[in-house]
């Protein structure tokens, strides 16, 4: 665990520990943190065993959302970590993953986010892409029609409907085959 991370998580552990033990006693303290590991795992297992069984049935059915079901595991599995480790904050916060009506909340919270930050991360990766490709010129079209000279930088250029079909109005589709004559060298 990073010391960035475990060094506070020690410290407020540590204080709600100290915290209960003055409202409870050293003895139920400890037992209550006992039962917060054994009861959240048991209740953590339970409640995998009902999201797998609903997710098969609303498989089953057609119903349900894949994304729905795989962040309800994610977060009780979440909260069985959580409730594992020691000290009371961290079992209380993953006891909150662990009951369902909790979880829906943290869920959407999480998704809102999650989907934002993909956003985000495509916005920023087509910018840093585009800011390393090459940018490619295929000429000036405009030129061929004033006698090569070329138009002034700050005008567009801008060819409409009539000009193309002037351009093409005298093509034939035999203008873009080659001849046996033409390809092969060959009479």
């Amino acid at each position: 665990m990073p010391a960035a991370i475990a060094i506070p998580y020690f410290i407020i552990e540590i204080l709600a520990f100290i915290g209960v033990v003055m409202w409870l006693g050293f003895g139920w303290a400890l037992g209550l943190l006992v039962l917060f590991f054994v009861g959240g795992l048991l209740l953590a297992g339970v409640e995998l065993r009902r999201i797998s069984k609903s997710a098969a049935i609303h498989q089953a059915s057609g119903q349900g959302s894949a994304g729905a079901i795989a962040g309800n595991i994610g977060l009780t599995a979440a909260g069985a970590i959580l409730v594992a480790m020691p000290g009371f904050v961290s079992s209380i916060i993953g006891l909150l993953f662990i009951f369902a009506p909790t979880r829906a909340l943290f869920r959407k919270v999480l998704a809102k986010r999650m989907r934002s930050a993909i956003e985000n991360l495509g916005v920023r990766g087509f910018e840093a892409v585009n800011g390393y490709r090459t940018q490619a010129s295929y000429g000036n079209f405009g030129a061929a029609f004033n006698g090569g000279a070329q138009q002034p930088s700050n005008e567009p250029i801008v060819i409409d409907e009539d000009e193309i079909q002037a351009w093409t109005s005298d093509l034939k589709p035999e203008d873009f085959t080659k001849g046996k004559d033409e390809s092969d060298g060959e009479k």
